[in-house]
């Protein structure tokens, strides 16, 4: 007999079944990954099986059967939960050590010595230990995920479910996270994760496939990948086969006159679809209405500093933006990213250093202003207002452009039709899977044709056929405006789509060349991960 047993749950959210008939069972020392597309019914089975949500169907933990959240009151203290959405449990007033102070009062948590060698080494664990008193509304998108996380751990839960906990975290820490996890593990702890990273997955004990509210296959990563062996080439073309190409592959129902490839776990995903006959969104994009000129270097930073108090975010960084160039701005939570980025969108006055746009210096307002004309901005949390439509939304965006409203409508319709949500136009942002999010915010960015497109993290928490439409549209806007786009990931290996790299490490540039010249400076590395960790790991 298992010590968690799920048995035929489904949720319901009015007539619409999140989760339907989801059975699965875990033992003490497991980690079992939840993986799937935006909307699959992983979140609901996490919020039904820590109690939080009515649902009906069975779930057995220990010796306690329970068919609604009532019931799980009497094992509670044994839940930990970290619910999906960066930031979402935390208060944006309170500093990161009141958050875990108030967290281990809501829990009863004993304040002794063991319990402050734990806040020691979860604070280490998540980056976070130099920025105690720093308040959650000033901390990075990823800081914020790394507080929730260790926010969730402070009272040792032994039934643990995280849903998506490393989305927007940088490699090191999620390393770092993988560590507490096995500890957690052999404490007992029964350990259920959902997650966006396929090389996390490969780590759990057993991996759970979701897709159309349903979990589809399950098995351990050796069994899934074995399952779509058949189905997985080399890049190749399809001619008249119906395949799907992404990150190196191919794939195709169809015998494909090409080289099997040894598949990986993103491949399930491809697999599926075309299994199902699912139609991708065409993805195209058209020429930009307004032809201008632009030059050769876009924008310059040159030695440009941000300090808030003492505290340097930015110090002494030179960067060049290229016409028709794809840059990733990648480094660790807390690198400066997001910072930088807010200096060159004119959010941020810049304390030293001088930024230049189009061969303009930019110093006054009014310069801040034309600055923000020129660029399209896409922030880590889709900055949309969820009590306006998509439509709504994309026409006060063209109206804070100053974009005629014939002009707008057009543009709109345009875009809704290339980007592939035409058909979500008059639904709330809320309603829709984060791959739509994702493409409606990009259009919201592009509707006053910017010379500059600046995309900070995403693709976090994007399932994988969404990124590989996602990257689509990057590269045809490349190709067809001929733009500078600058993009952050936590996803080391879309550093592989951009042209070059900046890499930035506790506020300085450590880095600045094409993947193709990192490689070579590092000819061990196999991924551009091994890269990324070579640079940060021995100082942190």
């Amino acid at each position: 007999m298992a010590d968690l047993e799920v048995k035929s749950v489904t949720v319901k959210y009015k007539k619409h079944i999140a989760i339907k008939n989801a059975s699965l069972e875990a033992n003490e020392g497991e980690i079992i990954g939840f993986i799937g597309a935006d909307g699959a019914g992983k979140s609901s089975l996490m919020y039904a099986i820590a109690g939080i949500i009515r649902f009906s169907g069975e779930i057995k933990y220990k010796n306690t059967i329970y068919h609604s959240p009532k019931e799980t009151q009497k094992i509670k203290r044994d839940i930990g939960f970290m619910p999906q959405g960066i930031g979402l449990v935390l208060y944006g007033s309170l500093s990161v050590m009141e958050h875990l102070n108030f967290f281990a009062d809501l829990h009863g948590v004993k304040k002794d010595d063991k319990f402050k060698n734990y806040i020691e080494k979860l604070l280490h664990m998540a980056g976070l230990s130099k920025f105690t008193n720093r308040v959650a509304s000033n901390l990075s998108g990823g800081m914020m995920q790394k507080l929730s996380l260790i926010c969730t751990l402070l009272h040792r839960p032994k039934l643990l479910i995280l849903d998506e906990p490393t989305t927007g975290v940088d490699p090191l820490s999620r390393i770092e996270l993988w560590e507490i996890l096995s500890e957690i593990r052999k404490e007992g702890a029964i350990i259920l994760v959902s997650t966006a990273y396929m090389q996390e997955a490969a780590k759990m004990d057993r991996v759970m496939l979701f897709d159309d509210a349903q979990i589809i296959a399950s098995g351990t990563t050796k069994e899934l990948t074995n399952s779509i062996t058949d189905y997985t080439y080399t890049l190749s073309p399809c001619h008249d086969k119906k395949c799907i190409s992404f990150n190196k592959f191919t794939y195709s129902i169809d015998k494909l006159d090409a080289t099997l490839a040894k598949p990986t776990l993103e491949g399930l995903f491809f697999v599926n679809a075309l299994k199902k006959d699912k139609i991708l969104p065409t993805i195209e994009i058209h020429e930009r209405e307004n032809k201008i000129k632009i030059p050769k270097i876009i924008m310059q930073a040159k030695k440009i500093t941000k300090r808030f108090g003492t505290f340097v975010a930015n110090d002494s960084i030179d960067m060049e933006l290229k016409k028709g160039e794809i840059l990733g701005l990648l480094g660790a939570n807390g690198a400066g990213k997001t910072t930088f980025i807010k200096m060159l969108l004119g959010l941020y006055k810049i304390d030293n250093g001088e930024l230049i746009l189009l061969g303009k210096s930019i110093k006054s307002g009014k310069d801040r202003q034309e600055l923000k004309s020129k660029i399209g901005y896409v922030s880590q949390h889709f900055a949309l207002y969820k009590d306006m439509t998509v439509r709504e939304n994309l026409l006060y965006f063209a109206n804070m452009h100053k974009i005629h409203i014939d002009t707008a409508l057009n543009r709109i319709k345009l875009y809704s039709s290339e980007l592939g949500f035409k058909s979500y136009l008059d639904y709330m942002p809320r309603e829709l899977p984060l791959g739509v999010n994702q493409r409606f915010s990009i259009a919201s960015a592009l509707l006053h044709e910017p010379v500059i497109l600046f995309l900070d993290e995403p693709t976090s928490g994007v399932d994988t056929i969404a990124r590989a439409q996602f990257w689509k549209i990057i590269h045809l806007l490349k190709e067809k405006w001929n733009i500078t786009i600058l993009i952050t990931t936590h996803y080391m290996s879309e550093a592989e789509y951009c042209d070059r790299i900046v890499l930035l490490k506790q506020g300085k540039k450590i880095a600045d060349d094409s993947v193709e010249n990192l490689y070579k400076t590092y000819p061990h590395a196999k991924t551009f991960e091994d890269i990324f960790l070579d640079l940060y790991r021995y100082d942190r």
